[in-house]
């Protein structure tokens, strides 16, 4: 299990490193652009929007994992914090995770496929962060909980 979270990480890694990749690449472009008055790739602006906002998720999730997300030291299994501490931090976490899907299946099942403005990409390219986030916090709590239940009292 540990290996399967250890690959899923650099996975997430690897791409979070290929979306800030693109976004550079779209944001100079889009500059490039529009200082030199090139017509026909106004469409830059909004990648660069979509690539901001996976960059975004993708962080969230990476920092979540390394416990980094929010100032609560208790989250993790090495923190001095009892194991009733990190459940409730993490039922807070779950709570906010399906949230997440429950606003994201709702957004998806209304306007996925809604072109965007200027792309005309399916509206799903963005509103899949939200789903994609809730799915990832939601394995991330229970991965989390399950453990905590499972340690004896000290």
């Amino acid at each position: 299990m540990k290996h399967l979270a250890s690959s899923a990480v650099l996975v997430m890694t690897v791409i979070g490193v290929l979306v800030v990749v693109g976004l550079i690449l779209s944001t100079g472009l889009g500059a490039v652009g529009r200082y030199l008055g090139l017509s026909g790739i106004t469409w830059s602006f909004e990648m660069v929007g979509i690539l901001f906002l996976w960059t975004t998720a993708i962080g969230a999730v990476l920092s979540e994992v390394a416990g980094e997300n929010v100032s609560i030291d208790g989250n993790t299994s090495t923190s001095g914090r009892n194991r009733w501490f990190r459940i409730y931090h993490n039922v807070i976490l779950l709570s906010v995770a399906a949230a997440f899907l429950w606003s994201g299946r709702a957004m998806l099942a209304r306007t996925a496929f809604v072109p965007t403005p200027v792309m005309r990409a399916p509206s799903w390219t963005v509103q899949s962060i939200i789903v994609f986030m809730g799915a990832a916090l939601a394995v991330i709590a229970l991965a989390r909980i399950v453990p905590a239940f499972r340690e004896r009292a000290r």
